[in-house]
C-alpha cells in the first residue's frame, strides 16, 4: 500500500529552547498536575516518567552540538536506535560528524543514568535527506550509533518485537524528549496502530508527538515483556505519528 500524500512531514528542529513547563516539580512525577502550568494545547495524555526506572533508563536523548536534540533507544550494549534525519546537519547539508554526537540514557533535567559519545553511526543507503516526504525515505530513516562506552551492559536494553505481533487497533506506548518539555522524558501510553503502509514498513498511530520526539521508541507490552515495535518519525497533518517498523531495522541489528 502506498503512503497518502496527506501524510505531511514535520520534522524534529535545532536550536530547541528551554520551556517554561520544564520547571515542574519532581513530585509531580506520572501524574498530571504539572500539566496546569502547560500550554491550553499541550495533550494531557502525555506523562511524565521517572528515567531512572524500567525500560525508561534505556532511552535517552541524542544531543548534537548543541544544535538540537532527538529522541534514542539502546537496543545492544553499546549501540542505539534512533532517526537517521536528526544526525544531517540542515545547515551544512552535512552528515554530523559521530564524535560531536551524545546519548544521555535517563535524561531527566540536571540527572542522567548515563553518558556517551558516540563513535560511529550507520544509515541505510537508501536513505535521502533531501526527500524526506517519499515513501522510501521514510521507511529508511533510521540510524544505529555505535557508542564509546557499553551503556547497556549497566542500564540493559530493549529488544524488538515479533511483527507478527503488530496489528491494527493494538495499543502502543509513545516515549520521548518533546520539544516543549525537552529535559524529561514524557509518554503516551493510550494510543494505537490505526494503519499500515509500505507493506507494514511504515506504522501510522493515534500518538500525539512533536520535535524532538523523532528517533523516539514505540513499545508494546507483550507478556509482560516492554518490546520495541519502531522509533517515531514525523508527524502527519492531522498530528498522527507515522512510525519507522522495526521490520525495516532488524537485518542491521546485533544477534539477539
Amino acid at each position: 500500500m502506498i503512503l497518502k500524500p496527506a501524510c505531511a512531514l514535520l520534522l524534529c528542529s535545532a536550536g530547541l529552547q528551554l520551556n517554561q513547563i520544564s520547571h515542574a516539580a519532581d513530585a509531580d512525577k506520572g501524574g498530571a498536575a504539572w500539566q496546569t502550568i502547560a500550554p491550553t494545547n499541550y495533550p494531557m495524555q502525555r506523562k511524565w516518567v521517572n528515567s531512572n526506572e524500567h525500560p525508561w533508563q534505556m532511552i535517552g536523548r541524542i544531543n548534537l552540538a548543541g544544535r538540537g536534540h532527538c529522541t534514542a533507544t539502546l537496543v545492544s550494549p553499546d549501540q542505539v536506535l534512533t532517526s537517521a534525519h536528526c544526525l544531517w546537519n540542515r545547515e551544512t547539508d552535512r552528515w554530523f560528524p559521530a564524535q560531536y554526537i551524545t546519548f544521555v540514557a535517563g535524561a531527566e533535567k540536571d540527572s542522567f543514568q548515563g553518558v556517551s559519545n558516540a563513535t560511529s553511526y550507520k544509515i541505510p543507503p537508501s536513505f535521502n535527506p533531501g526527500k524526506l516526504s517519499s515513501p522510501e525515505s521514510i521507511k529508511d530513516d533510521w540510524a544505529l550509533l555505535k557508542l564509546q562506552k557499553p551503556l547497556g551492559s549497566r542500564l540493559g536494553f530493549l529488544t524488538l518485537t515479533n511483527e507478527k505481533l503488530l496489528k491494527n487497533g493494538q495499543n502502543v506506548f509513545q516515549a520521548g524528549y518533546r520539544a516543549d518539555r525537552p529535559y524529561v522524558l514524557t509518554v503516551e501510553s493510550n494510543c494505537s496502530i490505526a494503519e499500515f503502509y509500505e507493506s507494514r514498513s511504515i506504522i501510522r498511530t493515534s500518538c500525539s508527538t512533536l520535535s524532538g520526539d523523532s528517533g523516539g521508541p514505540v513499545l508494546i507490552k507483550h507478556n509482560e515483556q516492554w518490546k520495541l515495535a519502531g522509533i517515531h518519525r514525523g508527524r502527519t497533518d492531522k498530528n498522527q505519528s507515522l512510525v519507522v517498523s522495526i521490520k525495516n531495522v532488524r537485518s542491521s541489528m546485533p544477534e539477539e
